[in-house]
Order: structure tokens, then sequence, then C-alpha cells
């Protein structure tokens, strides 16, 4: 219990750090809101859940276009701190313009991996 603590205090330490000075990759590190929904998918369309972080993967299945109630396993790019402190300015943008992609779950089942420009914080 003890060590189980200790690493969700500095885990807090680390996320407060890099939303406070690395707010352009704050998506990629920080810990984020627990459940999100579809946003900015036309209402004929669908969103894509794939077996990879990538377009070039197949498509495993889709969300509708007004989904809720999805919840983040892991995102990707990641950087540790001391990876992100490391980077050059130039380094810093290049990931903050890299597509960002997140292996989700809906309904208690792992779907596969969505582009995160198409989730949104589901406020309700």
């Amino acid at each position: 219990m003890v060590m189980i603590r200790v690493i969700s205090v500095r885990a807090c330490c680390l996320m407060a750090v890099l939303l406070a000075f690395c707010p352009a990759i704050a998506t990629a590190t920080a810990d984020e809101p627990e459940i999100w929904r579809v946003a900015g998918v036309g209402d004929q369309d669908s969103l894509n859940a794939r077996t990879g972080p990538g377009t070039q993967y197949q498509i495993l299945a889709t969300l509708p276009h007004d989904a809720r109630q999805i919840r983040t396993i892991t995102c990707v790019p990641t950087v540790t701190q001391q990876q992100y402190f490391a980077m050059t300015d130039e380094q810093v943008d290049i990931l903050s313009d890299q597509p960002h992609w997140c292996l989700v779950a809906w309904h208690g089942k792992q779907l596969g991996w969505v582009n995160a420009s198409f989730l949104v914080e589901d406020e309700d």
C-alpha cells in the first residue's frame, strides 16, 4: 500500500510539471479525463477503431458519430519528463504536430486505436 501511494504521489507531481511546462504535449503525456465522446464526425459517418495507431492499420470496429462514455487505455506518442526536457524546440514542434492515437474501450470492450483529434471530454 505504501509503495502504491508513493507512486501515485510521484505520478501526480509529474503530471503537474508536464501540464505546467509542456502544454503542447499534455495530451500525449498527462493524465486525461476518464470519459470521452466522439466529436467532429459527420452524422452519416463513424470513427474507425484500428489494430494500431495509424491509418495504415486494419479497421477492427467503428464508433458512431455520437458515441459517448468512451475510455482511453493509453495514447501515443508519449514521452517521459526526462525525454521532453532533453528535446530541442524543433523536436517539441515535430512531436506536437504528430497525430495522437488512443487505444479505447467502449461498453466495456477494448475496440482499437482511434485518432485522438476526434475525442473530446464527455462532461455528462
